[in-house]
């Protein structure tokens, strides 16, 4: 357990940091329900007068508990991290902030706006950048908008294959199980390997918006399939898989959550030719839907305009596929041209998604010193680049020991919000 001495330094970075803590913790005693002057004596008030504003508190006379539904409206308000760091505060405020009637809307109240991750990997440590997604660099200061951490990885699990942040979580697939990497809170959850089972052949990670639920979805030898309601301390469950169809176990199929609804890419039926398969996380019920194409090979699943969208961006234009109406599988198709420029490098970066708003999202295969992004809008036929500088600066490699050579091998992902959500 921390020491008193390292819980006071938490509490105060934590109210050094954010105005509003600083503002609740006046009124708000770190260890329970009562103000300050009700924890501390006579004596130890008098000792205090160094500090006016801590003086004026303490003198008050103030009688009664402070509201905990006046702690929770105040907490609800603030920025994920801060929340993170109000739980070492009092026991009070980590059961507020961890309770599920809390954590369910955070995403929707949260101010924050959706950033791009990017994560690359050396040795045994992941490094971590957070990119605003709907804003500019600060000319003054471009990595200022920046965050940057890094974690320590089992050494065994350098390679794994992500999939695409599903409402502030992101599902790893490591050699021998599934991992839930919430990187708000900076935790990763391990989940239970299925039952009579040695092996899976592919997971995938969803989230239920009615039911706020999130689910993952396993796919075992001979076409078992089998849920996981995460949070919910159940087991896995077995489901039907109707229609009869495997998920192919290649690094290149990745899910696409929308509105509830789980897209992957399947085999079904005798010749085995692939398809669309559809999975309602709420009604646990599959749907196959062919690909509006004869060619898939180059496309990325995307949600696009709130549907699943289909995106083939190739050196000259871009070709997108609306799902508008997934019970009958009718779909869309438009294309659009990049816009002339003199700087069309850009158009070899790699397509990563769309933003909410429709922007097309590039970024660069391998970055040295600055990483660059550029949004694409088609409708407006726009073009954005941000440069944020010294992302992996001089200093940074030496102390980390990364050398002096490009980075590659990064894992992109668009449209990521936060969450407070744990197992």
């Amino acid at each position: 357990m921390d020491s008193e001495e390292e819980k006071m330094e938490e509490i105060h970075k934590t109210s050094s940091q954010s105005p509003t803590l600083r503002l609740l913790m006046q009124w708000y005693g770190p260890y329970g329900l009562y103000p300050k002057h009700t924890q501390r004596s006579s004596k130890q008030s008098r000792t205090s007068s160094s500090n006016d504003d801590q003086n004026q508190v303490s003198e008050r006379r103030f009688s009664g508990s402070f509201p905990p539904d006046l702690a929770w409206e105040i907490l609800s308000r603030l920025p994920a991290k801060s929340i993170v760091r109000s739980r070492a505060v009092s026991k009070l405020w980590s059961s507020i902030t961890t309770n599920p009637d809390f954590i369910k809307p955070f995403p929707a109240l949260s101010s924050s706006s959706p950033c791009l991750l990017m994560i690359f990997q050396k040795g045994e440590t992941r490094f971590v950048f957070s990119f605003p997604q709907h804003q500019n660099p600060v000319d003054d200061d471009p990595y200022s908008q920046v965050e940057r951490y890094e974690e320590s990885i089992n050494p065994e699990d350098r390679h794994l294959s992500c999939s695409d942040s599903v409402h502030g979580l992101i599902c790893f697939e490591t050699p021998t199980n599934l991992e839930i990497w919430n990187p708000t809170i900076r935790r990763f959850f391990t989940l239970p390997k299925p039952e009579s089972s040695l092996s899976y052949l592919r997971g995938f990670l969803g989230y239920d918006p009615v039911e706020c639920k999130y689910k993952v979805l396993i796919f075992l030898p001979e076409t078992e399939i089998r849920v996981l309601t995460l949070g919910a301390q159940e087991s896995w469950r077995k489901i039907k898989a109707s229609p009869m169809h495997c998920c192919t176990p290649t690094s290149g199929n990745k899910a696409r959550c929308v509105n509830g609804v789980l897209y992957y890419i399947a085999k079904s039926g005798l010749t085995m030719k692939e398809a669309i398969m559809s999975f309602d996380l709420r009604l646990e019920k599959f749907n196959l839907i062919e690909f509006p194409m004869d060619d898939h090979s180059n496309v990325l699943m995307v949600t696009y305009e709130g549907r699943l969208g289909l995106v083939s961006s190739m050196p000259d234009d871009v070709k997108i596929w609306v799902l508008e109406d997934a019970e009958n599988k009718k779909w869309s198709y438009k294309r659009f041209v990049f816009p002339q420029s003199s700087h069309q490098e850009w158009i070899w970066f790699d397509f990563k998604g769309v933003t909410d708003a429709g922007e097309l999202i590039y970024t660069p295969s391998s970055f040295y010193d600055s990483f660059h992004v550029v949004y694409f809008d088609p409708k407006k036929q726009s073009v954005r680049e941000t440069k944020f500088e010294g992302v992996a600066c001089d200093e940074f490699r030496r102390l980390k020991g990364l050398g002096f050579r490009p980075f590659h091998d990064l894992n992109v992902f668009p449209d990521h919000i936060e969450s407070l959500f744990s197992l």
